[in-house]
């Protein structure tokens, strides 16, 4: 197979055009083999090279996928899998970009915990699974969450349970209810949550409970009669959160 020309290329590529094919090798590559000196290369040739340069090829992508953003080294190996990079390919550029100081645990972490705090409404759970999931070890990422004031969390909290008050529409024990549930999915632990909403006074809306029951009223008084409609109004409203409600009074007359 005989060299015809060379091209230099972006970065470190070089682009080896034979006659039968054109090739992207890396410098490293072509130093190592002395190939801007060769005018022929052997088909056996040609295939250690190119399976060599995936190496090389593996460790690029690798480099270039951590200047878009910081990356973990599950996420890398995931990225070069989909790209078709065998198990050697992988460790080598993973081996290769922890000598380079590309994958810096600590910078990772550190960066993720200010991120996720500073943009988002999670606790101290979530994050902490997000970085497990991400490949960190428990050493690694508890260090870094026990350095962090807790009164961050219960202002999360109180901030998220005063912003779903402005729209609630729900019993103050459902909403009590339910805001729980949504902030321990957000990670946060259940005694401080707990402890924000027995600070706060959330009162029952009038103005819902009024519609509701004469909805309600409406709807069961065709079928039944007075007492069995408040009766099934009132087991209505109690599944709902609204405890010892008072039919009569919000009845329209």
């Amino acid at each position: 197979m005989k060299i015809l020309k060379y091209k230099k290329l972006r970065g470190n590529l070089y682009k080896i055009i034979t006659d039968k094919a054109e090739y992207k090798l890396f410098d490293d590559i072509i130093i190592k083999y002395g190939l801007l000196l060769k005018k022929d290369i052997t088909e056996d040739e040609l295939n250690k090279i190119l399976g060599e340069n995936n190496y090389f090829l593996a460790y690029d992508i690798g480099l270039r996928a951590i200047s878009v953003k910081l990356r973990t080294e599950k996420e890398l190996t995931s990225i070069l899998k989909k790209k078709g990079f065998n198990g050697k390919e992988i460790n080598y550029a993973i081996d290769r970009l922890n000598k380079g100081g590309y994958l810096n645990h600590k910078v990772y972490i550190e960066a993720y915990i200010h991120d996720m705090l500073n943009l988002y409404i999670v606790g101290e759970d979530k994050i902490y699974h997000d970085l497990i999931d991400l490949g960190f070890k428990d050493k690694e990422i508890t260090p870094f969450l026990e350095k962090i004031n807790k009164d961050i969390y219960i202002d999360k909290i109180n901030k998220y349970i005063n912003k779903k008050l402005k729209g609630n529409k729900n019993s103050a024990k459902e909403f009590k209810r339910k805001t729980l549930n949504e902030l321990i999915n957000k990670g946060f632990k259940k005694g401080d949550i707990l402890s924000c909403l027995d600070n706060i006074e959330i009162q029952d809306n009038e103005e819902i409970i009024n519609r509701l029951v004469n909805k309600l009223y409406k709807k069961y008084i065709i079928k039944y009669d007075s007492y069995t409609t408040k009766l099934k109004i009132k087991n209505y409203l109690y599944q709902k959160g609204y405890n010892n409600i008072d039919i009569d009074k919000y009845l329209d007359n």
